[in-house]
C-alpha cells in the first residue's frame, strides 16, 4: 500500500485544511483512536478558521 501526499508551494494565504484532510484520511486507520481523534479534531478547527466560522480573538 503506497501513500500519496501531495506537495504544493507554500504561501500563508493558502487554505491547506482541505488538503490535510484528504492526506489525514489516508492514514488514520493506522493511528491509535485518541491521536487520530486530536489531529482529526484540530484540521477541522483549521478549516473552521479558513472558512470563517471561527473567530480567533488573541488574549493579551
Amino acid at each position: 500500500m503506497g501513500i500519496k501526499i501531495k506537495e504544493e508551494p507554500f504561501s500563508w494565504n493558502d487554505n491547506f485544511s482541505e488538503v490535510a484532510l484528504e492526506d489525514f484520511s489516508q492514514i488514520q486507520k493506522d493511528l491509535p483512536y485518541g491521536v487520530s481523534q486530536s489531529i482529526g479534531m484540530a484540521l477541522v478547527k483549521l478549516k473552521m478558521i479558513e472558512d470563517g466560522e471561527l473567530e480567533v480573538i488573541e488574549d493579551g
